[in-house]
């Protein structure tokens, strides 16, 4: 990233982090296809990566989990069951779980995307940097996220999605092959379109 102010940094900082909010509070962030949810949310992570590196991207990712908190509280789902203890009550391993499922992998989002991009811009090719770092970000995303759900909280997600055994295990790898894939695929167009566009601006300052 170039050298910048500290009011451009602030500015940059509140730009994406509004933006992680406006996605991650309404269904701007969730592209409903016939056969799977596409998340949007992190893309102005990804994308803040490429412009504020591993710190600001992994702040951002922060911010996402935030938002994911929240939408559990006001748009509870089958995760927000088990992270948050519905049928049992809330106590500290529920702690834990909200760090380690909503929060870990979205802040691992925007750090892995971040270094991954500042070490492929190098070479001088930086669409294509773009693309393998939004690709491995979204991954990162659902990876973390649904493996967090299999390891940490296994018996409890096994419940909710009425599967037992080695079929929770089936299930979920099914949602990183299909929706995982699609979202990893869109991050790669949104981010690079999006991505090459902001520094064309920049650059023009």
């Amino acid at each position: 990233m170039e050298k910048r102010t500290d009011t451009q940094l602030l500015v940059f900082y509140a730009l994406f982090a509004a933006l992680i909010f406006l996605l991650g509070l309404t269904p701007l962030g969730y592209i409903m296809l016939p056969i799977a949810a596409i998340t949007t949310v992190h893309i102005p992570v990804i994308v803040g990566g490429y412009i504020l590196g591993p710190k600001g991207g992994s702040l951002l990712g922060f911010f996402f989990g935030l938002t994911s908190l929240i939408r559990c509280f006001t748009t509870p789902d089958a995760t927000a069951a088990v992270v948050l203890g519905t049928a049992t009550g809330f106590g500290p391993y529920n702690l834990f779980l909200v760090v380690a499922i909503i929060f870990l992998p979205r802040v691992l989002t925007g750090l892995f995307s971040a270094l991954l991009y500042q070490a492929l811009a190098k070479t001088g090719r930086d669409v294509p940097a773009m693309g393998a770092a939004a690709f491995v970000g979204s991954l990162t995303n659902t990876v973390f996220y649904l493996g967090g759900l299999y390891v940490l909280a296994n018996a409890q997600t096994a419940e909710i999605m009425g599967v037992a055994g080695p079929a929770l295990l089936k299930a979920l790898l099914s949602i990183v092959a299909l929706n995982g894939v699609l979202e990893a695929v869109a991050a790669v167009i949104l981010c690079c379109a999006v991505g090459k566009a902001l520094k064309a601006v920049l650059a023009r300052k």
